[in-house]
């Protein structure tokens, strides 16, 4: 499936859902579409440091340094930013993470805003994507950045 069909497709509907590489099911949203009642569990997909302002209340410049470098797919966990009014957040935390290069972050790229996605099981697909999705990998680090610059690994 192309680029320009997935963006097409979240521009009309808020919505696609999309196999990808590794046969998963994945879900991307348009963050102004989204309304999951209580399933909190969609990740923010961001393509640019400056994109962390618009959810992260206060974010340090060390968190920011971690973000920058990370070398290895990370999913990020800070708290919300206040003006942050719809959207996956839970217990006043937001997740998110980075693409910064590859098929993922062209799509997020070419959408202009952040993404939101979620793993889904039951839903039927618009198409299949050859490239796997990077934070479904086995390596994928979860971290904790708080105000402070404290870090937190997860699990």
């Amino acid at each position: 499936m192309e680029i320009n069909n997935i963006v097409r497709l979240l521009r009309e509907n808020g919505r696609v859902c999309l196999q990808e590489g590794a046969g998963r099911k994945i879900e991307l949203i348009d963050p102004d579409q989204y309304d999951e009642g209580n399933d909190q569990s969609a990740i923010y997909l961001l393509t640019d440091l400056f994109q962390i302002r618009a959810l992260a209340g206060q974010f340090s410049e060390i968190a920011l340094d971690i973000v920058e470098y990370a070398t290895k797919p990370t999913i990020y966990t800070s708290f919300a930013s206040p003006l942050l009014s719809k959207g996956p957040v839970k217990d006043g935390k937001v997740k998110f993470g980075i693409l910064k290069q590859g098929f993922w972050n062209k799509v997020v790229f070419s959408f202009s805003r952040p993404l939101l996605y979620k793993e889904v099981f039951e839903q039927e697909e618009a198409g299949t994507i050859k490239e796997k999705f990077p934070l479904f990998r086995p390596d994928v680090k979860r971290l904790f950045l708080s105000p402070e610059g404290d870090v937190k690994i997860g699990n």
